[in-house]
C-alpha cells in the first residue's frame, strides 16, 4: 500500500516517540477516525506460527431438521474471506445467495435423488429404477393399513358418537385434559372411505401389477398429512383411548375383560399405523416429489399444507367434540338427507329419454328372466348361494350373455376387415378387437374371488364364534371386502363393455359413411350346426355388429349409472320390482328344481326396464312352454333399409 507508506513518511511517524504517537492517535480518534485492524504483537505472532494445529474430526452426518445447520455450514466457509476483506479496509456489498434456492438444490440434486431411490427400494415401497409402487406394498396397505384405519375410526366413533355415553365421557376426559378428546376426534378422521377406495382400487383391479404413483398420489398425501399432524402425539393418543375406555367402563358398568380387549386392539392398530405405514407413506411422498425432504422440516409442512391451527391443542374444555355428534347438526343433517331422498324420488319419476340403440339393447337384455339366466349360465347351480338381487351376479350373467351371443363379432374371420390408415398410422381393427376379447379372462377370475368372499361371509354367519366383539369386527371386515370385490368385478365388466361399444361404434360409423373397414357388410353370417341356434344366425353382418353394439351400450349404461351401479352390493326390493318385475326373495337361487311356472307372470321376459330408464313398452310374456333359446327369432321385422340405415327394426323378442 504505497499511499499509506507515503502518508507515514510525510507525517514523520518514524521520528515520533511513544507519547507523541499516543497524542496523534487520540487526535485522529477524536476527529472521527477508526481502527481498521490492530497490529499484532510480533512475539505473539511468532508463537502462533510455531504452535501445532489441533486435529479436528469433520462430521458428515446431515441433520434432518437442520435448515439452520445447513445455513451455518454454508456460511462458515466464507467467514475468513469476509474477515480478510474487512481487515484490509474493503467493504463487502455483494448480495448473499438465496438460502431457500440453495436448500432446494441440495435436496433435489443427484446425490439426493439417488438417496431417495435407495431408501424407497430398501423400504420395499418402489423398485430402484421405477417410481411405481410395488404390489406387495399396495397389498399390505389395502389389508393391514386399511384394517388399522377402520379400527381407529370404529373405536373413536364408539367413544364420541354414542349419544347416551359420549357427553358424560367427554366431560370426564375434559377434566383430565381437553387434548384427550381432541386427539380421539382427529384419529377418527384418519379414515376416509372414498380416499381409501381410491388408494386400494388399482391393486384390487390388477393384483399383480405395480401402481403408478401419480394415480394414488393425492389420497396418500391427504392420509399422510393427517398422520403427520398426529405423529408427535401418538403415545398421548394411545393414552387417550385407554383413559376413555376406563371411563366408559365406569359409565356402562360392564365386565373389565371387554374393555381390556378393546384397549389392546386399538393400541396395536395405532402402533401399526405409526410404526409401519407412517414411514412407508413418507417414502411415497419423497419418491413422488423426487426430493430428499427431511421428515421433520418446515419444507415438509409447507408441502403438505399444514398450518398452526391444524395442530392439536386448539380445543378448550366443554367445547363441541371435533368429529363427534352434535345434536343440532345431526338433526339438520337428517333433514337434509330426507330432502335429498324426496328429490331423488321425484327425479326417478321423470322419464329419461333414451337413444333408440340403448332402448333396443335394453330389450335384448330383457329376453331372459333371472331364473332363465341361471338356467342358461349356471345349469349345475354352482352359484345357488348367491341371491338373485346381487349386482355382481346379474352383471356377470349379462356379461356371459354378450360373450355367448354377440362376442363372435370381435373374433370371427367371417367379417372381412380392411387395414386403414389414420393420420399416417396403420390401424388393424381385427387385432384391436381380439385384444379386447382377451380382457374377458380377468373378469372371470375376479368373479371367482367374489364367490369365495361370499362363501367366507356365509361361513362366518353360520359359525361366528363365542366372542361377540371379535365376531362383529370380522363380519364388518368381510362385508367391506365383499363391497370392494363387488366393485372390482363390475368395473371390469363395465370396462370391457365400454371398449367393445367404442370399437363397434367405429365400425358402424364407417358402414354408414366411408365403408372402408368392413368390406362385406351385407353378407349373411351362417353358423355351423352346433351354433345354429344362436340368435344372430343367418343375419347380415351389419345387423350383427349393430345388435352387439346395442347390447354392449345397454350393459355399460346399467353399470355406469343404472340399476347395477352404486355402493350397495344388492338391488333394493324397489329396484328388483322395477327392473325385473319380481318381488325380492331371500335366495331364489338355492332351489335348483325351480318350476317352469315361476317363469310366467311377473317373473318372465316381460320384466320392466332398468331404473332411470323409460324405454318403449316391454314385450308381452311368452307362453310357459316357449323358450327364447328354441324360438325362431327371425320374426324381427326387417325391411330393405338404405345402406346408411343399418339399425334393425321391430321387436327382438
Amino acid at each position: 500500500m504505497p499511499e499509506f507508506d507515503n502518508t507515514k513518511r510525510s507525517i514523520g511517524v518514524n521520528r515520533l516517540d511513544d507519547s507523541a504517537r499516543k497524542d496523534m492517535f487520540n487526535k485522529f480518534v477524536s476527529a472521527g477516525g477508526e481502527v481498521l485492524k490492530e497490529k499484532p504483537d510480533p512475539k505473539e505472532e511468532e508463537n502462533k506460527r510455531n504452535r501445532p494445529e489441533p486435529k479436528v474430526r469433520q462430521s458428515t452426518v446431515s441433520r434432518g431438521s437442520g435448515d439452520e445447520g445447513k445455513s451455518r455450514s454454508r456460511s462458515g466457509g466464507g467467514g475468513s474471506g469476509r474477515d480478510s476483506k474487512s481487515g484490509s479496509g474493503v467493504s463487502d456489498n455483494k448480495p448473499g445467495v438465496d438460502p431457500k434456492l440453495e436448500y432446494e438444490k441440495e435436496i433435489s440434486g443427484f446425490i439426493a435423488r439417488f438417496s431417495v431411490k435407495l431408501k424407497c427400494w430398501m423400504g420395499r415401497v418402489t423398485a430402484f429404477g421405477s417410481s411405481d409402487l410395488i404390489p406387495s406394498f399396495m397389498h399390505e396397505l389395502s389389508t393391514k393399513g386399511k384394517q388399522a384405519l377402520i379400527e381407529c375410526n370404529y373405536s373413536a366413533t364408539e367413544i364420541l358418537g354414542n349419544p347416551s355415553v359420549s357427553p358424560g365421557l367427554s366431560a370426564k376426559l375434559d377434566k383430565i385434559n381437553p387434548l384427550l378428546v381432541e386427539l380421539i376426534a382427529m384419529c377418527q378422521k384418519l379414515y376416509n372411505g372414498p380416499e381409501l377406495t381410491d388408494i386400494t382400487e388399482p391393486i384390487l383391479a390388477a393384483p399383480e401389477s405395480p401402481v403408478a404413483i401419480e394415480r394414488v398420489k393425492t389420497p396418500i398425501y391427504n392420509l399422510f398429512k393427517k398422520m403427520y399432524i398426529l405423529y408427535p402425539y401418538q403415545e398421548t393418543l394411545k393414552k387417550s383411548f385407554l383413559q376413555a375406555y376406563d371411563e366408559m367402563q365406569k359409565i356402562e358398568n360392564k365386565p373389565a375383560l371387554i374393555y381390556a380387549s378393546k384397549k389392546r386392539k386399538i393400541s396395536q392398530e395405532i402402533d401399526i399405523l405409526f410404526n409401519t405405514f407412517f414411514e412407508k407413506l413418507y417414502l411415497v411422498v419423497i419418491r413422488a416429489e423426487n426430493k430428499n425432504i427431511p421428515l421433520v422440516s418446515r419444507y415438509m409442512e409447507s408441502l403438505l399444507g399444514i398450518f398452526p391451527e391444524d395442530r392439536p391443542g386448539q380445543r378448550k374444555a366443554g367445547e363441541n367434540v371435533p368429529g363427534g355428534v352434535d345434536p343440532k347438526a345431526k338433526a339438520e343433517e337428517a333433514k337434509k338427507q330426507e330432502e335429498e331422498k324426496e328429490k331423488a324420488k321425484e327425479d326417478e319419476k321423470e322419464p329419461v329419454s333414451l337413444s333408440k340403440e340403448e332402448a333396443y339393447g335394453l330389450r335384448l337384455m330383457q329376453m331372459y328372466s333371472i331364473a332363465k339366466l341361471r338356467k342358461k349360465f349356471d345349469p349345475k347351480n354352482e352359484f345357488g348361494f348367491v341371491p338373485d338381487s346381487d349386482k355382481v351376479l346379474l352383471s356377470y350373467f349379462y356379461f356371459r350373455e354378450f360373450d355367448d351371443e354377440y362376442s363372435f363379432v370381435l373374433t370371427t374371420k367371417k367379417i372381412d376387415l380392411k387395414l386403414v390408415h389414420l393420420n399416417g398410422v396403420k390401424i388393424d381393427y381385427r387385432q384391436k378387437m381380439l385384444d379386447i376379447y382377451e380382457s374377458t379372462r380377468p373378469v372371470t377370475d375376479q368373479y371367482r374371488i367374489y364367490l369365495d368372499v361370499i362363501r367366507e361371509l356365509q361361513k362366518h354367519k353360520a359359525n361366528p364364534g363365542a366372542n361377540y366383539i371379535e365376531a362383529s369386527k370380522k363380519l364388518t371386515t368381510i362385508e367391506q371386502k365383499r363391497t370392494g370385490q363387488s366393485r372390482t368385478v363390475r368395473m371390469g365388466i363395465k370396462e370391457f363393455a365400454q371398449r367393445s361399444r367404442d370399437i363397434l361404434l367405429d365400425l358402424i360409423k364407417d358402414m354408414k359413411s366411408k365403408k372402408e373397414i368392413v368390406v362385406n357388410m351385407n353378407d349373411v353370417i351362417t353358423f355351423d350346426a352346433m351354433e345354429s341356434r344362436k340368435r344372430l344366425n343367418k343375419k347380415p353382418i351389419k345387423q350383427c355388429v349393430m345388435e352387439a353394439y346395442c347390447f354392449a351400450l345397454a350393459l355399460f349404461d346399467r353399470i355406469e349409472s343404472g340399476d347395477l351401479y352404486g355402493g350397495l352390493v344388492e338391488l333394493t326390493p324397489e329396484q328388483m320390482k322395477e327392473s325385473f318385475g319380481m318381488e325380492l326373495q331371500e335366495n331364489a337361487g338355492e332351489n335348483p328344481g325351480l318350476e317352469e311356472s315361476s317363469l310366467a307372470g311377473g317373473q318372465t321376459e316381460s320384466a320392466a326396464a332398468p331404473p332411470t330408464t323409460n324405454p318403449a313398452q316391454p314385450p308381452s310374456a311368452s307362453s310357459e312352454d316357449s323358450d327364447p333359446l328354441d324360438e325362431d327369432l327371425d320374426e324381427l321385422e326387417h325391411v330393405d333399409h338404405d345402406e346408411d340405415d343399418i339399425f334393425p327394426t321391430g321387436n327382438p323378442i
